[in-house]
């Protein structure tokens, strides 16, 4: 690391206190780094790139480093072939470059967070769609690289369909300089794509150009108490044909979810007095029509009998409560008496999703007595959030013991109802091997080939979401 702090000081590249980066968010995944290296250009992120592959050493990507898959933070036993590893932070390269009026677009770099990009193009009336409850902190580089989803993909579809044009550096140091705000372009093999859902494994993306969309007048949040399970897939339907395309969220969320939130954060207000057992987020976004087609909605819904009850969030502070309980719903807190537990975060098709939530539970306890499950989400475009973990009755150390087993039955699961293992979060470490049970001997050898190609010497992100060849 000599050379590059001779070349960019101290405040660039770091070798001391690099605790904050070395592990993930939830402190579930940690690696060692002989150094982290801040770039503030393009320029600079290509100088150590190509440093780095000519002498050896690994380089982990890291954004925001609010990831759930260890996809941001080294290996806990290092690299597999030996290499040192450094750790390449984008948070210096936090620029909003342009915003595009006419064209709705915005070029940014890839430390800008979501946050920041949201609010900069709603101060010039447009719609960055992307977000999801890590939007303060996750960068859109991040986003890009494990074509994050979130709240608003029902709507307006997952951060892949967002990117235009895209800015990357490749491991030996070349950039692919493909920031065109371009809508349409057939012009052959589209390189972009090989860098969104990659997670930095073929290259580092420092710029992107994102399509931008008319930003809503007036969003409706209400909080509907369904008649049961049963009642998902009518009252989605139902929501689907009453609004004519206004929908921009659906999220499914258990009475269970939120008294845990409300025992972790009392200033959470339920919504009802009387509970039920399963509740929809549902949210409108559009203009001056939205009040009155969401409340034929829930007329037609509640004439229906598909829904009990419902409240209309009036206040802002109403609304923000509301999502604050969503947003909540995830966070590990939620299990801790239980001991461990299990995170899936699966696509199920969306008319599947209830006999997937009926399959699941007897299944995991037929494995281990006990074993209970927990699911909630964005299941208008089938993205289920489902936790499993040890009832109070289970007996802990078969849980702990059987623990590949019970995740193997539930990946089989999915499988079987023509889902994926990864709906949002990406694959990073956690997901490696499983992942080649999902995949075809065909594509696994494609992506392993490009792998290859683009990065012969193991530099970019190594033993992240291509799986090991079995032997």
């Amino acid at each position: 690391m000599g050379m590059l702090r001779e070349r960019f000081g101290t405040s660039t590249v770091l070798t001391t206190d690099l605790d904050g980066y070395e592990s993930d968010w939830g402190s579930k995944h940690a690696g060692p780094a002989i150094a982290v290296v801040r770039p503030s250009t393009t320029n600079e992120v290509s100088i150590v790139l190509a440093t780095c592959d000519a002498n050896g050493v690994a380089v982990v990507p890291q954004g925001g480093n609010t990831g759930l898959c260890g996809g941001s933070v080294p290996l806990a036993d290092g690299h597999p072939e030996g290499k040192p590893t450094v750790i390449l932070s984008l948070t210096q390269m936090n620029r909003i470059l342009s915003i595009d009026v006419d064209r709705a677009t915005v070029t940014v770099e890839a430390g800008v967070t979501i946050q920041a990009l949201q609010e900069a193009c709603a101060a010039e009336g447009l719609l960055f769609a992307p977000d999801w409850g890590a939007r303060g902190s996750a960068q859109v580089g991040g986003g890009i690289s494990t074509n994050a989803g979130g709240l608003n993909v029902l709507r307006w579809g997952s951060l892949r369909s967002q990117v235009l044009g895209l800015e990357a550096v490749l491991p030996d140091g070349r950039v692919y300089d493909g920031l065109r705000a371009l809508r349409k372009d057939a012009t052959g093999l589209d390189v972009k794509q090989m860098f969104i859902g990659t997670e930095g494994t073929l290259g580092i993306v420092t710029a992107a150009v994102f399509a931008l969309h008319p930003l809503p007048s007036t969003h409706r949040t209400a909080f509907v108490a369904l008649s049961g399970l049963d009642a998902l897939m009518p009252f989605f339907t139902l929501c689907r044909s009453e609004s004519g395309g206004l929908v921009s969220a659906f999220e499914l969320m258990p009475e269970d979810g939120i008294r845990r939130v409300r025992e972790n954060a009392p200033q959470a207000q339920h919504p009802f007095s009387e509970p039920s057992e399963w509740y929809v987020l549902l949210r409108l976004s559009g203009g001056d029509e939205v009040d009155e087609v969401l409340a034929k909605t829930l007329e037609s819904a509640a004439a229906a009998g598909v829904i009990t009850d419902a409240v209309l969030a009036a206040t802002s502070d109403q609304e923000q409560n509301l999502w604050f309980i969503r947003d909540e719903v995830p966070p590990p807190f939620t299990f801790d008496e239980y001991g461990n537990k299990y995170k899936f975060d699966m696509a199920i098709p969306v008319d599947r999703v209830v006999e997937f939530f009926d399959a699941a539970g007897p299944l995991v306890d037929s494995i281990v007595a006990g074993t209970k499950t927990f699911g909630f989400g964005h299941v208008g475009d089938g993205n289920l959030h489902f936790n499993m973990y040890p009832g109070p009755d289970a007996d802990l150390e078969d849980y702990l013991t059987r623990g590949e087993e019970l995740v193997g039955a539930i990946d089989e699961l999915t499988w079987t109802f023509g889902g994926t293992i990864s709906a949002e979060h990406g694959i990073g470490q956690v997901m490696r091997q499983r992942l080649a049970r999902q995949k075809s001997t065909v594509e696994l050898d494609v992506v392993r080939a490009v792998k290859s190609a683009l990065d012969p010497n193991n530099t970019m992100n190594p033993g992240k979401v291509i799986p090991r060849p079995q032997s």
